[in-house]
């Protein structure tokens, strides 16, 4: 498959490689510069809550330990609905195509970037572990209301640290990179609590959460702040519609 998609696209892998070779290695180094001017700061991996992780990898690349940066069923599956639609509409994204699309390649939607999306996650996967990887993405990632990173978002949505986010307040984290501004929970309380009863029922499916335990975290408090003042959970999220439980 990604043999086709590179004779198909012509792209020189050699010459591809050697030119993003510079801005590959200096990843780290780009996503903290980036950070401090959006006025966050860096934090470390085992600086985050267990929580944020599992519910991010249950929810947006269930087999990113295992995948070499790029799920072949999701490349065939986008590939199916461009071709089908003659668009470019449909991710198919690991976490590590969306940390290459981020950082290191321009937002046009065309099928020679989604090549080199490919490309580079792969090059990523050889260069950075699973942990640096996750550790870039939680970093980089934008998260609504002006938050790049989950420090900055742990601190502006909730008023503390991103090791201390519970398990309410990291599924509702986790489900914002999808659309972090449809979702901002201080703008949209009401379907970034039903986006978060989506990352938890991944959660459940995956083996990772009971449906018991799901429904117990989804009614915990969010502790949600507004410049400094604790935001009320709006009583219509805790309804049974759209498969959320009461």
């Amino acid at each position: 498959m990604l043999t086709v998609m590179l004779a198909v696209s012509a792209v020189p892998v050699v010459r591809f490689y050697q030119s993003y070779w510079p801005r590959v290695v200096a990843l780290p180094t780009m996503v903290r510069m980036r950070e401090l001017r959006e006025g966050g700061h860096w934090v470390s991996l085992n600086r985050v809550s267990p929580w944020v992780v599992r519910a991010l990898v249950a929810t947006e690349d269930r087999t990113f330990y295992s995948n070499f940066g790029i799920s072949f069923e999701g490349i065939a599956r986008s590939l199916l609905v461009d071709l089908t639609t003659h668009q470019f509409l449909e991710g198919g994204s690991t976490l590590t195509q969306q940390l290459v699309r981020d950082t290191l390649l321009s937002p046009d939607k065309t099928f020679r970037r989604k090549v080199a999306e490919a490309l580079l996650a792969v090059l990523l996967t050889v260069i950075y572990s699973k942990r640096e990887i996750l550790s870039l993405y939680l970093n980089e990632v934008y998260l609504g209301n002006g938050y790049y990173g989950i420090g900055a978002a742990s601190r502006g949505y909730f008023g503390v640290a991103a090791n201390a986010l519970t398990s309410a307040q990291a599924t509702l984290v986790a489900g914002l990179p999808q659309a972090p501004s449809a979702y901002d929970p201080l703008v949209h309380l009401h379907q970034a609590r039903a986006r978060q009863w989506q990352v938890l029922s991944s959660m459940v499916q995956d083996g990772l959460l009971t449906r018991q335990q799901a429904v117990h975290i989804f009614h915990m408090p969010l502790g949600l702040r507004r410049e400094g003042v604790s935001v009320k959970p709006d009583d219509r999220s805790h309804n049974s519609s759209n498969g959320r439980p009461r």
